[in-house]
């Protein structure tokens, strides 16, 4: 006990600056932040398991866009209707539903479903379509209706204004009236949420991954910091340190290159409209 109180240091703003310094200084040097234990770079190790992380990234970021606003205005659409139930009621739903039991609920419904003769369908590893498709779906499902409440409350503020009374007495269709002029002004709205869109996307992706054993960025940079439920004096460092800054590297880089796309389609909107006007 004595020997390991002795290797306890305070934290010193010196010290934190000289480690900063020093992996700048190595990384600079050799184009690298090092090796990792499998004698690979850092940087195939984190772009091997990135790439298989990007094929549920990206399709998920596009499908719950697309998703999410047909979904809005389903929800503006049918709320006076009959179907109604199935409209804004089931958006706020899934939205208060927490992402990790929906998830093992869907898991356990596709299990019980393949029980009584339904195709089975593979939940669990990274090699086959279908594992893909799962994960895809998985993280595009609060992202969807996070948009769909988004495009519906975007729609409902422009319920009362006066170009739709106009519409609506000349005799233009409900749907048209949303599709055509109300539609066009929600996207502004829109856009400048898609970094938030990502962040979910990105925070699920660590759920998601973990569930289906599908071994993306989200796994291996869970593995690198090697969470033990045991600690034992004397063992050497646990954190694959250098893998971990690059992987918070790539997912800061992720939000920001969405940050920029979001702030660039807000322009050309905002620039768009005032030329209009």
């Amino acid at each position: 006990m004595e020997q390991y109180e002795e290797g306890i240091t305070d934290f010193s703003w010196e010290a934190y600056g000289n480690n900063v310094t020093t992996l700048i200084q190595y990384a600079w040097k050799h184009k690298s932040l090092g090796e990792t234990i499998h004698t690979h770079s850092v940087e195939y190790e984190v772009w091997r398991y990135l790439k298989k992380s990007m094929w549920l990234i990206v399709p998920s970021f596009i499908l719950s866009s697309i998703l999410g606003v047909l979904k809005g205005i389903y929800d503006f659409y049918v709320k006076h209707r009959k179907l109604k139930f199935l409209g804004e009621k089931t958006t706020v739903f899934f939205l208060s539903v927490p992402d990790f039991f929906l998830l093992l609920m869907i898991q356990v419904a596709l299990i019980t479903l393949a029980h009584y003769g339904f195709p089975r369908i593979s939940l669990y590893g990274s090699e086959e379509v279908s594992n893909k498709i799962v994960g895809i779906v998985f993280l595009a499902i609060y992202p969807t209706f996070y948009i769909a409440r988004l495009t519906y409350s975007s729609l409902e503020q422009q319920s009362n204004e006066d170009y739709i009374r106009t519409a609506l007495s000349k005799g233009t269709h409900r749907f048209k009236i949303i599709w055509t002029h109300m539609l066009s002004n929600c996207w502004l709205a829109i856009t400048s949420h898609l970094n938030t869109i990502m962040l979910y996307i990105l925070s699920n992706l660590f759920i998601v991954e973990l569930i289906t054993s599908y071994r993306g960025a989200a796994y291996r940079f869970y593995k690198a910091l090697h969470v033990r439920g045991s600690f034992t004096v004397g063992s050497p460092q646990s954190i694959d340190t250098s893998l971990v800054i690059e992987y918070i590297i790539v997912f800061t880089g992720v939000l920001l290159i969405v940050q920029l796309f979001s702030k660039l389609a807000a322009y050309q909107l905002l620039r768009r409209g005032g030329s209009s006007s």
